[in-house]
């Protein structure tokens, strides 16, 4: 009798563990850019074509490889980085596993040449699914050039998981920025669909940190470096004053290599921690270097995960690093609270809960006190920008019950059934609320957000019916993106047209901004730069549409508090309360209470 239990094909195999080493084009870029890193390249070129889904290759000038070493390589488990487990903790490349090219050739149709500096002509390989197609010779300069092209062609139901070809497209930016971050002694060049998108030559880490985050004035980082016995920091931080609403520069690299760590953000935001807006987020690049032997980096195949031996001294003593790099760049270093034989005081009093801190300046605390509950430095997501999308109606335990169910009620029961609306009177209280007399009844409306919810529903007319208004600029203006924000925008032309917006493309990353819609009174640039991100935080958990997104992000950016006139005050009531839902705005905040008489009689005692 013959078992149920069967061993499956290698290119099976492989396919099942490209499910977590490539799980985007993304994924394969990063795999192939720190191949090129290992093997000593000094100039890296990257070659994409339609968010990577079309190509993706990687021109390097590093020491290539032997014919046998070439068709090896693709084989599952092949590497050489280590040779037994004990290498783990002694790792000094970026690679290691010997999984990335098996999986990648298990999923894309693949091309290599490749030549060693001692050989005069370079192998040539070609695999599709795991299969090798043809190997042959070729002429080719020293190093390696691999191609991925369609990737996933043989797993369509994976191909159409991916996402738009921007939001691919700037995944595969952001790979490459970081690479480019962590090696400032490496030339990096990208190219997409044939335009140079990047282009970094070797500089120091300053000024390389300053081209690829855009920073044009790098006197705005502060130079962080120390160094203890547990780990060695060095990098930039961004002044506290540059901080920023959204995430995005935020960059961690341990002996060099990249993580993604909230428990030190949550070391860095302490330390920023009375410096900065509640809410805001600043720009960092450190280095963490460790002994190998106290890091694990085989935590999951994107390696992006590691654990350290020392985690919370690793965290205390970041924490205080900061604090001492940003207070240097406060206070004069002559009164001696800064020197490095005071840090070590620090360093020494180190403990779980917090640092003990010299204090020669009682009048000025550059640091403030750490406060463990504070919610800021919690992970933020898009409800937290936008709002949630589910309403929120919070019960009103202080109110009269009578009262408290003025801000539950079904809304379907305050609109007349004659749909009539007879304004009997109304005024405003402190900028903010409008108190108005309705069809014999007295309702309370937040007059900002009644003007959000108004103009939301407006702007998703203008979406739905790709019709618009536009005021036109006497002088355009013109504004730069990074390029990987400047993906989405192109790709979200169209629904700014529909807005309003007359955009046109100048070249390169840069914009020129023709006409506005008429709602916008000025700052036009930082109300486009605000939509974007908006929108990139909404794409990433992909709970609202495009055209949801856009328009709550709009909206909130157009409504403001002012003093209204009579005419505005009964137009805003009058566009109000023809809505279909006008209790509610999309994201769940009570617009205007309806108070009732017997609301009334309730709060006063009487029958």
């Amino acid at each position: 009798m013959s078992g149920i239990i069967k061993l499956l094909s290698d290119a099976v195999a492989n396919q099942i563990a490209a499910g977590e080493v490539v799980q985007r084009p993304a994924s394969a870029v990063k795999e192939l850019l720190e191949n090129s890193i290992d093997a000593g390249a000094t100039e890296v070129k990257l070659l994409i074509k339609d968010g990577g889904s079309t190509l993706m290759q990687v021109i390097d000038n590093g020491k290539g490889m032997s014919e046998t070493d070439a068709r090896l390589c693709w084989e599952r488990h092949a590497t050489s980085k280590i040779r037994k487990a004990q290498d783990l903790f002694s790792l000094n490349t970026y690679g290691f596993r010997g999984e990335a090219l098996a999986s990648i050739a298990a999923v894309a149709q693949v091309e290599m040449k490749t030549r060693r500096p001692e050989d005069s002509v370079a192998t040539y390989i070609r695999i599709e699914g795991s299969e090798v197609l043809d190997v042959k010779i070729e002429s080719a300069p020293i190093g390696t050039s691999i191609s991925i092209k369609n990737l996933f062609y043989n797993i369509p139901a994976r191909r159409n998981f991916l996402k738009s070809i921007a939001v691919e497209t700037k995944h595969i930016f952001e790979e490459f920025q970081r690479q480019a971050l962590a090696n400032p002694n490496i030339a990096f060049k990208l190219y997409n669909n044939g335009n140079e998108i990047f282009n970094f030559p070797i500089r120091p880490l300053k000024d390389r940190i300053a081209g690829v985050l855009g920073i044009k004035d790098p006197e705005n980082l502060i130079d962080f470096a120390e160094d203890t016995e547990i780990s060695a920091f060095n990098g930039f931080l961004g002044k506290p004053e540059k901080s920023r609403k959204t995430r995005g520069d935020q960059y961690f690299f341990v002996n060099n290599r990249f993580i993604k760590s909230p428990y030190f953000h949550h070391a860095v935001m302490q330390a920023y921690d009375g410096q900065i807006e509640p809410e805001s987020y600043p720009l960092y690049v450190i280095f963490i270097n460790v002994s190998p032997d106290k890091v694990d980096v085989n935590v999951h195949p994107t390696k992006t995960e590691v654990k350290f031996e020392d985690e919370k001294h690793i965290y205390n003593l970041l924490k205080v690093s900061v604090k001492k790099a940003l207070g240097q760049s406060i206070l004069p270093t002559s009164d001696g609270l800064f020197d490095i034989d005071n840090f070590s005081k620090w360093s020494n009093n180190l403990n779980n809960s917090g640092t003990s801190i010299p204090s020669s300046q009682p009048k000025y605390n550059p640091f403030g006190n750490s406060n463990p509950t504070n919610q800021r430095f919690q992970n933020q997501d898009w409800q937290k920008i936008l709002g949630p999308i589910d309403p929120v109606r919070t019960p009103h335990q202080s109110l009269p019950p009578k009262l408290a169910s003025a801000f539950n009620q079904d809304q379907v029961s305050l609109i007349p059934q004659d749909n009539s609306l007879n304004i009997q009177g109304f005024f405003q209280h402190n900028e903010r609320f409008l108190v108005a007399s309705l069809n014999n009844h007295l309702y309370l409306i937040d007059i900002k957000l009644a003007r959000q919810h108004i103009l939301f529903n407006q702007f998703q007319e203008q979406l739905a019916q790709h019709k618009s208004s536009s005021q036109q600029l006497l002088f355009p203006k013109t504004l730069e993106f990074q390029p990987s924000k400047m993906g989405l925008l192109l790709e979200l032309m169209d629904e700014f047209k529909f807005l309003g917006f007359d955009l046109g493309h100048f070249g390169g990353n840069t914009i020129i901004i023709n006409g506005i819609p008429p709602q916008i009174n000025g700052n036009e640039e930082k109300i486009i730069e605000k939509m974007i991100d908006d929108y990139e935080i909404t794409q990433g958990d992909l709970k609202l549409s495009k055209n949801d997104s856009l328009a709550l992000s709009l909206s909130r950016l157009t409504a403001q508090n002012h003093q209204l006139n009579q005419t505005e005050s009964e137009y805003l009531i009058k566009e109000l309360f023809s809505l279909p839902s006008f209790q509610y705005t999309f994201d769940g905040k009570t617009i205007c209470v309806h108070l009732n008489n017997e609301i009334l009689f309730d709060l006063f005692k009487r029958k």
